[in-house]
């Protein structure tokens, strides 16, 4: 009786340092595991390797050769109407916001001025992806002041904006609209030295190119671009390619020239509704309704090809125009997404819209382009 308790009271202890013994092997086990990585992965992986450092939450884009860009784009020109080079500018902030996307933490600046009243407007923050032209912009430190003396078209300001960022890898985009502005606004431009690259360039005229000429030669490696900018510069590829040079961004594939598919080049279409279309008449049912589409079904077999239009009203005396890259999503069911929509007071010598038909086509290079003019055969 005694030796069978004396081997009941073996056995418990065996089994006791037994599970002590399989618990210390297991953490072992799982030390080689951590240590080692997954055997799987390694087997799998043609010389593989499990590497011991920290993967971090976001790859910034300095790991990717890239590193953050900070860029102020300046409306050196009144902006108290939306006038041709304000839309142009605007096109030219999208394109900007799109290529900055491709280098995190990189932020996006602009200023204008109003001379009615004589006050200017700001603002910057690090770009969004989310936001597009079709989105529209989110306020972040939007300011608008007084004008003061000294502000040199804006550098000044555009100077404070950058400093917050330490005025690391930045540069500013300078456009005039070829005319000679006044006002405490553009005081003190032609003596104002920059710290950052300034790149300044026309969109008309050339009356104010001394100035421009002047900035670059007070900037770090600014450049004055003497080729006026497309009035349209979404659908120029050369512009686009200017802006990759200057922000060292790598050019999409759509943003090269276009080829050709099955032998077909592409086509630029401008129609013009060459009559009042201040109310829907059936001539402009005819042409908006039937003959734009007609076309825009067309221009699908054209791969690259670009589709715009340009009509009137004369009560108010105003003229409205978009042109863009034929989208086949866009049909007569669905709608014509507006892409560079533009509304403007007319002038004198339009030509019935043949002038700024010319101006959007030109953005293209007049590549293969044709314009199609419709008259109600009415006296306008």
């Amino acid at each position: 009786m005694v030796r069978c308790v004396d081997c009941e009271v073996y056995c418990r202890n065996r089994l006791y340092w037994a599970r002590i013994i399989g618990f210390v092997v297991c953490l072992c086990l799982v030390f080689l595991y951590i240590c080692q990585g997954p055997p799987a992965l390694k087997v799998n992986s043609l010389s593989g390797k499990v590497s011991s450092l920290h993967v971090p939450d976001k790859v910034s884009s300095a790991s990717l050769g890239r590193g953050p860009l900070n860029v102020v784009i300046v409306y050196a020109f009144d902006c108290t109407n939306w006038t041709s080079a304000w839309y142009t500018v605007d096109g030219i902030f999208w394109m900007v916001q799109e290529k900055l996307t491709y280098f995190a933490g990189s932020c996006l600046g602009y200023i204008y001025v109003i001379s009615t009243p004589n006050t200017y407007t700001l603002d910057m923050k690090v770009v969004d992806p989310t936001e597009t032209k079709e989105t529209g912009y989110t306020k972040f430190a939007w300011h608008r002041m007084t004008c003061t003396k000294n502000m040199a078209s804006g550098l000044a300001e555009a100077h404070k904006m950058i400093s917050s960022c330490g005025h690391h890898n930045s540069i500013i985009l300078f456009f005039s609209d070829g005319l000679v502005n006044k006002g405490d606004f553009f005081d003190g431009t032609q003596n104002f030295v920059s710290k950052v690259p300034v790149h300044t360039f026309t969109l008309a005229g050339d009356a104010y190119n001394h100035v421009l000429h002047s900035i670059v030669a007070n900037s770090p490696g600014g450049k004055f671009h003497a080729t006026a900018v497309p009035e349209r510069p979404n659908l120029s590829s050369p512009f686009s390619k200017l802006l990759d040079s200057l922000l060292g961004a790598t050019p999409k594939d759509d943003e090269k020239p276009p080829g050709t598919v099955s032998g077909r080049e592409p086509l630029d279409v401008v129609i013009i509704s060459a009559f009042d279309s201040t109310n829907s008449t059936p001539a402009w049912y005819t042409v908006d309704n039937e003959i734009f589409w007609l076309v825009q079904e067309k221009l699908t077999h054209f791969a690259n090809s670009c589709m715009g239009y340009i009509y009137v009203m004369s009560t108010p005396n105003m003229y409205t125009s978009d042109m863009k890259v034929v989208d086949p999503a866009d049909t007569k069911e669905t709608g014509y997404r507006k892409f560079d929509w533009r509304r403007l007071k007319c002038t004198k010598n339009m030509a019935s819209g043949l002038a700024e038909a010319h101006k959007m086509i030109s953005s293209r290079g007049y590549h293969d382009g044709v314009i199609l003019f419709f008259s109600d055969g009415l006296i306008n």
